[in-house]
């Protein structure tokens, strides 16, 4: 079997079109791939990001409850202290205006 000159041309002519198309495709694909790839670790780096600053401002919160709730009856313990020595202070000047 024989090819002539017309045929062999046709056949390198489809070859070549064929692997231009080919690589023309992969010049899509991969970038794709790549930008997709890209895009789920950003994502999962940022899930995790989001649950740490939750986790940071969770514990903030709470460690800013016990300070001011210690703050809080500390101030009240203090208001107590004060009144009991205001009284005896007014007391005494009843006292001493008295006499």
């Amino acid at each position: 079997m024989e090819i002539d000159q017309s045929t062999l041309t046709y056949i390198i002519g489809l070859g070549t079109i064929l692997s231009f198309i080919f690589t023309w495709y992969n010049s899509i694909r991969k970038p794709q791939q790549k930008g997709e790839i890209q895009d789920a670790v950003f994502e999962t780096k940022l899930n995790e990001l989001t649950k740490t600053v939750s986790s940071l401002r969770d514990n903030h919160i709470h460690t800013i409850e016990q300070k001011l709730d210690k703050h809080i009856e500390e101030n009240q313990r203090d208001s107590i202290a004060l009144t009991k020595q205001m009284t005896r202070i007014e007391t005494l000047l009843e006292q001493v205006i008295k006499k």
